[in-house]
């Protein structure tokens, strides 16, 4: 009996040992060891041509007066200036994520953006803080459905929220969905961060609306009113999915 209670204990002790090897290992690998600086992440909205000061924003026939995109869970992946400072190739550096840097915890809660009052477009912050001084590649984050807004709110229940004018007719896109989405940048380097650096999320509106015929875009309750949402009272099924299915490759990261 003896025998079975100490090796009990023994077996005991293993364990436990074995646990807390486990826990400082995950506390090292949350750790952030490299350099770090102040940065901030905005978003904004943008199209391929070159618009004329305090002109509108428009895609085709669609006149875009207001955009309004949540956001949520915001994560980045960087190369770490050190790695690229030591003259390691990219293709043998292996992206690290910045899960406790300040600016990634701030960029991750739930928030409304407006990228586009007015006919203009503009700079929304999502977050800002503390992170890791190197080359950021990719950001990924969950659009956000404002749930928790008052029922008169334009965007309760909304993800994102498109309105403006199709031939002079309002006009207004949205959506509930919260996928997640992919921001990469334009080219394998990244955008680097050091000193005060501000990266964006630039949701590129030719690539939103790339497919789509909004001249076919109807008002079939006749309320005055061109609706593209997922109920489709109007009729504009087709285009909805269009625009839905667009989101996943429309949006960019890149330095301001």
């Amino acid at each position: 009996m003896k025998k079975v209670l100490k090796n009990f204990a023994l077996f005991s002790l293993v364990l436990l040992n074995g646990f807390y090897l486990s826990s400082c290992g995950d506390k090292e690998d949350d750790l952030i060891t490299d350099p770090q600086t102040q940065a901030k992440i905005t978003a904004t909205a943008s199209t391929s041509t070159a618009t004329l000061p305090n002109s509108r924003m428009a895609v085709g026939a669609f006149t875009v007066t207001q955009f309004t995109v949540g956001t949520q869970n915001v994560e980045m992946k960087y190369f770490a200036k050190a790695d690229l400072t030591a003259g390691i190739s990219l293709g043998n550096l292996q992206s690290k994520t910045i899960l406790n840097a300040n600016l990634q915890k701030t960029a991750s809660s739930k928030k409304s953006n407006v990228l586009i009052t007015g006919g203009k477009s503009q700079f929304s912050l999502i977050g800002e803080g503390t992170t890791p001084e190197g080359n950021y590649t990719e950001a990924t984050f969950k659009l956000y459905k404002n749930a928790g807004a008052n029922a008169n709110d334009p965007m309760f229940q909304k993800s994102v929220l498109i309105t403006g004018t199709i031939n002079g007719k309002i006009t207004q896109f949205w959506t509930e969905s919260e996928k997640m989405l992919r921001a990469s940048t334009k080219t394998s380097t990244g955008v680097e961060l050091n000193q005060n650096t501000e990266v964006v999320l630039v949701f590129e509106m030719d690539k939103l609306f790339a497919g789509v015929d909004f001249t076919k875009a109807m008002d079939a309750n006749g309320d005055g009113r061109i609706e593209i949402s997922p109920s489709s009272p109007d009729g504009n099924a087709a285009i909805f999915s269009k625009i839905e299915a667009n989101m996943e490759s429309a949006v960019s990261l890149r330095k301001r």
